[in-house]
C-alpha cells in the first residue's frame, strides 16, 4: 500500500493502550495543542502533577464497569479495594496476580461474573488492568480504575441532582414516581422506561447496576436509598 491510496477527506480516529507508568505526558500535551486546539500558553504552564486523568464510562469493556460497580459500593476508593484484595490473599507481594484477583473477588462474594464463562471474563478484566502483559497488576496500574471511579461518582451525583430538581429533596418522592405501580421493585427494563419517562437520558444502566447491590436484576426501595449519600452537603 502507498500513501496515495489513503483518503484525503473525512475523520481519522485511533486509540492505544498503555500502563499508567508508561504514559507520555509531553506527547499527549502536544496532541492536545495540535489537534485539540488547547491554548499553548496554558498548556506550557501546566504541570503533569496538576493533571486529573479521566476515563469516560463508554470507553472500557462492560465487565470493567461491572467490577467498578461492585467495588464502589463497598470501598471509599480504588486504593482501599486493591489493598483489601492483597490482604485477603496469601501473597506476600504488593502485586496482584490473576489468581489473587480471582480469589479476592470470590472471598468478597462478588457475584457479578458468575456463570460458565466466569474465568474467561475475569481473565479479560485482568488483561485490561495489565496492559503490559507482565502477569501482575501494580497499585499504579490498578489506579486506572480511579479514573473511571471519578466519572462514575460524578454521573451518580448528577443523577441525584436531577432527581432533586424534578421531585425535591426527599428522594422517596422520586422513587414513588419511578415505581409508579407501587410494586416496591424495578426490573432493568422497568428502570430504563421509568427514567426515560421522567426525562433523564444519561447513562441509566450504570446507575441501575450500582443500585442493584444484590445482583438479582431488580432494584428495591431499600437499595434506592443508597443515593442519599450522593446528595450535595449544605454548608
Amino acid at each position: 500500500p502507498s500513501f496515495k491510496q489513503c483518503p484525503t477527506k473525512g475523520i481519522f480516529s485511533g486509540s492505544y493502550k498503555c500502563a499508567p507508568e508508561n504514559r507520555d505526558y509531553e506527547f499527549r500535551r502536544r496532541l492536545a495543542e495540535t489537534y485539540g486546539y488547547y491554548d499553548s500558553k496554558i498548556m506550557a504552564s501546566t504541570r503533569e502533577q496538576d493533571i486529573m486523568w479521566w476515563t469516560g464510562l463508554m470507553e472500557p469493556p462492560e465487565d470493567i464497569l461491572d467490577l467498578l460497580e461492585f467495588l464502589i459500593s463497598r470501598f471509599q476508593n480504588v486504593d482501599e479495594a486493591f489493598r483489601k484484595i492483597v490482604r485477603i490473599s496469601d501473597t506476600k507481594s504488593e502485586q496482584i496476580t490473576l489468581r489473587v484477583f480471582s480469589d479476592g473477588l470470590k472471598a468478597m462474594d462478588c457475584g457479578k461474573f458468575k456463570g460458565e464463562d466466569e474465568n474467561k471474563r475475569l481473565q479479560a478484566i485482568f488483561r485490561y488492568l495489565d496492559p503490559g502483559g507482565e502477569g501482575t497488576v501494580s497499585l499504579n496500574e490498578w489506579r486506572v480504575l480511579g479514573q473511571l471511579w471519578s466519572e462514575f461518582d460524578m454521573t451518580i451525583r448528577e443523577f441525584v441532582q436531577f432527581l432533586i430538581i424534578a421531585f425535591g429533596e426527599d428522594l422517596k418522592e422520586a422513587w414513588n414516581a419511578l415505581d409508579d405501580d407501587g410494586s416496591g421493585e424495578l426490573s432493568e427494563d422497568e428502570w430504563f422506561e421509568a427514567v426515560e419517562k421522567i426525562g433523564y437520558f444519561g447513562p441509566a444502566r450504570v446507575i441501575f447496576a450500582l443500585l442493584d447491590n444484590t445482583d438479582d436484576g431488580d432494584i428495591s426501595a431499600e437499595e434506592f436509598e443508597v443515593l442519599e449519600k450522593y446528595k450535595k452537603t449544605r454548608r
